[in-house]
């Protein structure tokens, strides 16, 4: 078997916190370095790591000068540091060095200057140096399963030393890439040259084009000048042609117009005789329309004379005494005297009925008074026997309301007793005390309970017998061992370990009585009980606490050791001394909680139980007492009887006065007399109508008279009309000829009307065709300077409107291809000449992209190769130190994203490396490191810092062992066990920030 590389010395000064020259030896396979949190043991594992080309950086610092003794209180700073390490491979020997001078480091190997690159190239093998595996640092390996699968994978690159590959993969796709983009950028300007050759061939049809349509627009316009000019003089000889014929017309109508005016006149004359004669017509009837309007009056005034005549007087009545106003007036004044005297007749009548109302009040406030002396001589006994009722309800009341206050108080302190019962209740269920077995194999059949949750202690004694028991404390009592066994395979599925102690196999041994010493609280098993009745609680005991004896301190419990004693004691304050004479004390976290909270929970329990006793006892009280709305009922009743007793009697009421008496004799005097004015007042208005008949027959005789004068005026205008009515005749024949020569004259006008028109419409005519003579003489010069100025082209043949047409076609396509480039030929055959060049330069970059391609993936499928068959090696060596390590199953898998792991400790089911715990998954990274190390040819040599700190018994166990694999292991710990597997012994101590090393001796770890 070839030798492997091993540590022998390393040697440091001025490096952290070792300010003095230090040397360490390692000759064993293993070496522990121990000491106090902050003494500086992480301090050695950087400068092996600092000596082996490990940045500022990967040490906890920022530059260099964070890496030298920065001076404590008696020592100054330096400014020098250097680290040396040895090594060797049977007689071959390599000496690293390291030296910090300011803000430089030098390296030195066999004493000779070298680079970090080289230094790698030496340290190969060892696992040492940047990028290596045999250096786990504080903190680091708990994060390593943890990490992203690109990531694993990447660890998985490195230690197979393909990380170049990689990186040459890398640089090749990144070299892919910018051919790619570089071809991509010349593909995409040859098509934005083809397309400016396009856009350039267009230009030059559209120029070609434009020189067409412009040749054509010349010819047309040419073609369409002279037709116009042919056009036009034809045009001006039809014009000349029709002037002459409309200078006859006008002629003819001129002749005619005189001989109209003529004849128009003759009836004009005529019509101003008629006109004469029907205004004297008119005047005339004008005249009997008045006559006929004054008949018409007179007709009207006689019908409103012919009425009806009145009725006659007959004979006078005779005449009054007085006239009627006077007696009207006495009347009246008589009439107001009867309402006074009537008046003071009812106020007589009015004052006797109030008289005997007041008479009636008096009577009523007399016996009400006399009433009101009754009641209250009734109503003081009854408020005397009252307020002696309310006195006895207050006192009763005020004893009920001091047991309402306990009952308050009680209730209160139960619920408060029932909270904290109920999180005692909750803690003890949730079995957070326990360990994980105990915890899940409670409530499984055939399983009893936990040693602590079924002892009961006495009062006072929860932390000493805490301490007798210690883990036995977590026991799990079963009813045999089937149930033990069953509870064992559970555990085994979900994870857990118990100890149990089935009931068929208790086998206590006979334990004399202790004899009386002072202190002696007696043997521990007689201080408690179990809470489960029916079990053997003797033998359960004896089995638990065995001889061990209770003593009040620790004095007297070595007394009785010194006395000769040979048992195991046990203190209130938990001290243990054991029949060794070992002793356990001192301050533990928790110390006699799992008891003492169990007791609490009774003690809860118990109070709960009394304070709800104590509680329906009161409430018993309570309901024989009267309820507090009695006392205010009889307060009530008692305020209304004091106010009824305290209420003012009514007033002694007066008797009223009689009221006065009234004679009504004179009413009857005044009554007499006015109903005989009234007869006078009869009489006289009789008499007055009499006078108004007489009046009125005479007005009617008056007014007969008169309509026989009307009647007389109304025969004469009659015979005038008469004489009249040959006038309305003559009117009306005289109207028919002034009508027909109206008619005649409109007829006339009518005709000169159209004549004029006629005329005017020529006239206009005229005119219009000499400025439409004069316009197409213009046109025609306009034209033939045009054609002038037209070059001389073949005429088109076809119509002005037609060639108008096409030449508008064409005008319009010549606008809608707007501005062209006049050069563009010339420049579409330089832009085809540079789009060949392009598409050369294209073809060359889409070659040399494809040989890039193909070398591409020759390097992916070399490094492919490389890396399977490094994942091969891998695969076997994480698997063989899962299993060295973890005691299980590891397993590693190749993912889309990476690697993938998967962990399966000892007697665990789970795959999942987040339900690990802490120990699990750092005995897992120490597989995933020294299998990566298994890549670079092994790891001869491990370097771990405190990676033991998260594992527990068993994982330590397995780890120790491991220990024993062959390989140099230099390891930073605290835990014991560790300890006891290293061969050699580092501690190391600060002191004033000064870290000094001090070698110890195996012996002395032992009797730690």
């Amino acid at each position: 078997m070839s030798e492997t590389w091993r540590l022998d010395r390393l040697v440091l000064q001025g490096f952290k916190s070792f300010a003095d020259r230090t040397l360490l030896d390692f000759p064993d396979p293993v070496t522990g370095i121990i000491g106090p949190n902050g003494s500086g043991k992480s301090n050695l594992v950087e400068a092996i790591r600092f000596v082996t080309g490990s940045r500022a950086q990967d040490l906890r610092g920022e530059e260099l000068k964070a890496l030298l003794f920065h001076g404590a209180k008696t020592r100054p700073p330096q400014g020098v540091a250097e680290v040396r390490l040895e090594l060797s491979r049977g007689r071959e020997r390599l000496v690293v060095e390291r030296r910090i001078e300011g803000d430089r480091s030098q390296l030195r190997v066999n004493g000779r200057p070298t680079s970090a690159k080289a230094l790698a190239l030496h340290l190969a093998g060892t696992g040492l140096g940047r990028g290596g595996y045999a250096v786990v640092g504080q903190g680091e390996v708990g994060a390593v399963l943890e990490s992203p699968e690109a990531q694993l994978l990447a660890h998985l690159e490195e230690a197979a030393g393909l990380r170049p590959v990689a990186e040459a993969v890398r640089l090749t796709e990144e070299r892919l890439a910018q051919a790619a983009a570089l071809v991509e950028e010349r593909e995409k300007a040859l098509k934005a040259l083809k397309e400016e050759v396009e856009a350039l061939a267009r230009e030059a049809d559209r120029a070609k084009r434009a020189r067409e349509l412009s040749l054509l627009r010349l010819r047309l316009k040419r073609s369409l000048l002279l037709a116009r000019k042919e056009a036009l003089a034809e045009e001006a000889q039809g014009i000349r042609s029709r002037l002459k014929a409309l200078e006859a017309e006008l002629q003819g109508l001129q002749e005619a117009m005189e001989a109209l005016l003529s004849r128009k006149r003759g009836l004009l004359a005529e019509e101003e005789g008629l006109r004469h004669a029907l205004e004297e017509a008119h005047l005339a009837l004008k005249e009997r329309e008045g006559l006929m309007g004054e008949a018409g009056s007179l007709r009207r005034v006689l019908q409103a004379l012919d009425r009806p005549p009145p009725p006659e007087p007959g004979p006078e009545p005779p005449r009054p005494e007085e006239a009627p106003e006077a007696l009207r007036a006495r009347l009246r004044s008589l009439r107001e005297e009867i309402r006074r005297k009537e008046a003071e007749v009812q106020r007589t009548e009015e004052a006797r009925r109030r008289y005997e109302a007041e008479r009636a009040r008096y009577e009523e406030r007399l016996a009400a008074r006399l009433e009101a002396l009754r009641e209250r001589e009734a109503l003081r006994p009854e408020v005397e026997a009252l307020e002696e009722e309310v006195a006895r309800l207050a006192a009763r009341l005020r004893e009920r309301e001091g047991l309402e206050a306990r009952l308050k108080e009680v209730e209160a302190q139960r619920k408060g007793v029932a909270k904290e019962r109920e999180r005692l209740h909750r803690l003890v269920e949730s079995g957070a005390d326990l360990h994980e077995g105990p915890r899940r194999v409670r409530g499984l059949s055939g399983v009893l309970g936990v040693v602590a949750d079924l002892l009961r202690p006495e009062p006072g004694l929860e932390q000493a017998l805490e301490a007798a028991l210690g883990p036995r404390l977590q026991w799990v009592l079963v009813e045999d061992e089937e149930a033990a066994k069953r509870a064992i395979a559970h555990l085994k599925r979900v994870g857990g370990r118990a100890t149990f102690l089935p009931l068929t196999l208790l086998r206590p041994r006979p334990l004399p009585e202790p004899k009386p010493f002072p202190g002696l609280l007696g043997p521990a098993r007689a201080l408690a009980r179990l809470r489960l009745p029916g079990l053997p609680e003797e033998a359960v005991l004896g089995v638990l606490f065995g001889d061990t004896l209770v003593f009040q301190d620790l004095d007297r419990a070595l007394a009785y050791l010194r006395a000769g004693g040979g048992e195991r004691l046990v203190t209130l304050e938990g001290e243990v001394v054991e029949r060794t004479g070992a002793i356990t004390g001192g301050r533990v976290r928790a110390g006699g909680e799992a008891l003492s909270l169990r007791r609490r929970l009774d003690e809860a329990e118990t109070e709960e139980r009394a304070l709800a006793r104590e509680a329906q006892a009161l409430r018993e009280r309570l309901s024989a007492f009267p309820h507090p709305r009695a006392l205010e009922e009889a307060k009530a009743r008692l305020l209304s009887l004091r106010a009824r007793l305290e209420r003012p009697l009514p007033p002694e009421p007066k008797p009223p006065e009689p009221p006065e008496a009234h004679e009504a004799q004179g009413l009857e005097a005044l009554r007499e007399e006015a109903a005989r004015l009234e007869a006078l007042l009869q009489q006289a208005e009789a008499h007055a109508r009499f006078l108004e008949r007489k009046r009125a027959w005479e007005e009617w005789e008056r007014l007969q008279e008169e309509a026989a004068r009307v009647r007389a005026r109304l025969a004469e205008l009659e015979k005038a009309l008469e004489a009249t009515r040959p006038l309305a005749e003559r009117a009306r024949s005289l109207e028919e000829g002034a009508r027909k020569l109206r008619q005649a004259l409109k007829a006339l006008a009518e005709e000169e009307t159209r004549l004029l028109t006629r005329q005017n419409h020529l006239l206009a005519e005229r005119e219009h065709l000499r400025l439409t003579l004069a316009r197409r003489e213009a046109a025609w010069e306009e034209v033939e300077r045009e054609l002038a100025e037209l070059p001389e082209l073949p005429r088109l043949e076809g119509t002005p409107r037609a060639l108008q047409a096409r030449l508008a076609q064409a005008e319009a396509e010549l606008e809608a291809l707007g501005p062209v480039n006049a050069l563009a030929e010339r420049a579409l055959a330089e832009a085809e000449e540079k789009l060949k060049a392009r598409q050369r330069e294209l073809d060359e970059a889409v070659e040399a992209l494809l040989r890039l391609e193909a070398e591409a993936k020759g390097v992916e499928a070399e490094h492919q190769k490389r890396l399977e068959e490094a994942f091969a090696r891998f695969q076997e060596a994480f698997r063989r130190y899962g299993e060295a390590l973890l005691g299980g199953r590891a397993e590693v898998r190749r993912t889309a994203r990476g690697l993938g792991l998967v962990v399966t400790p000892a007697g665990k089911r789970t795959q999942d490396l987040r339900l690990l715990s802490l120990g699990e998954k750092t005995l897992g990274a120490l597989a995933f490191l020294f299998a990566l190390g298994e890549l670079q040819g092994g790891l001869p040599i491990a370097v771990l810092d405190e990676v033991d700190a998260a594992l527990d018994e068993a994982n330590l166990l397995r780890f120790t062992r491991f220990l024993r694999s062959g390989r140099q292991f230099l390891l930073v710990t605290h835990q014991k066990r560790t300890m006891e597997a290293c061969h050699a012994l580092y501690g190391v101590t600060s002191e004033e920030g000064v870290s000094r090393v001090y070698a110890i001796r195996k012996e002395v770890v032992h009797d730690l």
